[in-house]
């Protein structure tokens, strides 16, 4: 059985109507200002939310965990995050989008953890994992390998060699090129702005960092990043750079790990600040979506674009259509998409810890 979201239809005579007008503004229009329009419209397109429903076995609540997409396999990978009484959890789930099931993966993993990162090799089929946060005062730096298709883990042999200090709240990219990027983060020595880059052949870390003075966010943990594979870069969004700057932080950067170069963008509007946030690549649509997180104001639930095939970064915020529920406000939740779908789980609420699983039509 399927849940999928009810569609409104409309009369034709109403939708007709509806249309001469869209038409009659959009003509009207001045030609220099057309184009823009129609293209920020194309961007912010999705079509409505729906909430799937589970079984008796599925993930409890739970919050700063990760969820990816296993593309080959149709289906959806979580692991750890931490509990309603944020205690670690080191579980790992998949959910498999043709029965619409969870089903627990056994056997031995890494440590309860949450604020960790993961990216997915979709070809090898291969989701990588770094860092994050236990119970009290431990911070990990360990790197594990699960395999998508028989579901077991594997810790990465890195060596005695430099790598990445421990920490939690930090980010994570597959480069498409054999790397794992890992920027930025947080232990209770204050916040990170270093940038590395995880050989998965060799288990060798390389500071890929630009050199002292140059450009770089400033440090921060509780950030999003994205790898934009379609312009060779990672894209790194807002999170938490209290003690040193503002949090939450609203800015975007791009890096360029060849050169080693960090730009900021600066788009003319946006959502606003935020940490905890969700941010994903729909490469289908060549844009990025960020969804919900953490505010001055508290907790988010809107949506946003941003178009990865401008000359200049152009955030649009997303309008889903309102056929029904939509996902209340929340952070420290994840999403991932997979086929043309995104799918969003878990996280903190204005009521606590969540364990609902949302579809969006893309």
């Amino acid at each position: 059985m399927t849940a999928r979201g009810t569609r409104i239809q409309w009369p034709g005579d109403v939708a007709g109507a509806v249309v001469l007008l869209a038409l009659g503004l959009l003509l009207s229009a001045p030609l220099a200002t057309l184009a823009p329009r129609l293209a920020a419209a194309h961007e912010a397109a999705v079509g409505a939310w729906t909430r799937l429903a589970v079984d008796a076995d599925w993930p409890g609540p739970r919050w700063d965990h990760t969820l990816a997409a296993d593309e080959a396999g149709e289906r959806l990978i979580l692991f750890g995050g931490r509990d309603g009484e944020g205690a670690p959890l080191g579980d790992t789930w998949r959910f498999d989008l043709a029965s619409e099931r969870w089903e627990q993966i056994e056997g031995s993993g890494p440590a309860p953890r949450f604020g960790h990162a993961v990216a997915v090799d979709q070809e090898a089929r291969e989701l990588y994992l770094f860092g994050g946060q236990a119970d009290g005062a431990p911070f990990f730096d360990d790197a594990w390998r699960f395999d998508l298709e028989t579901g077991a883990w594997s810790e990465i042999g890195t060596g005695d060699g430099p790598r990445p200090s421990v920490r939690y709240g930090t980010s994570a990219v597959f480069d498409g090129e054999g790397r794992l990027l890992v920027s930025h983060g947080f232990t209770f020595e204050g916040r990170f702005d270093d940038t590395w880059a995880l050989d998965l052949e060799t288990g060798a870390w390389t500071d890929v960092s630009p050199p002292e003075g140059e450009v770089r966010p400033l440090k921060r943990c509780l950030h999003e990043a994205v790898w934009d594979a379609a312009n060779g870069r990672m894209l790194l969004f807002g999170g938490c750079s209290s003690g040193v700057g503002p949090c939450p932080q609203g800015d975007l950067w791009a890096f360029d790990p060849a050169a080693r170069v960090w730009t900021e963008l600066s788009p003319a509007a946006g959502p606003a600040a935020r940490s905890n946030p969700a941010l994903v690549i729909d490469p289908a649509n060549a844009r990025a979506l960020l969804l919900h997180g953490l505010t001055e104001n508290g907790n988010a639930a809107d949506a946003w674009a941003l178009a990865l095939d401008h000359a200049e970064a152009t955030w649009t915020e997303v309008a889903p259509t309102a056929d029904g529920d939509v996902p209340a406000a929340r952070f420290s939740h994840d999403a991932a998409i997979l086929g043309d779908r995104l799918y969003l789980f878990g996280g903190n609420g204005d009521g606590g810890a969540l364990a609902d699983l949302w579809a969006l039509d893309l």
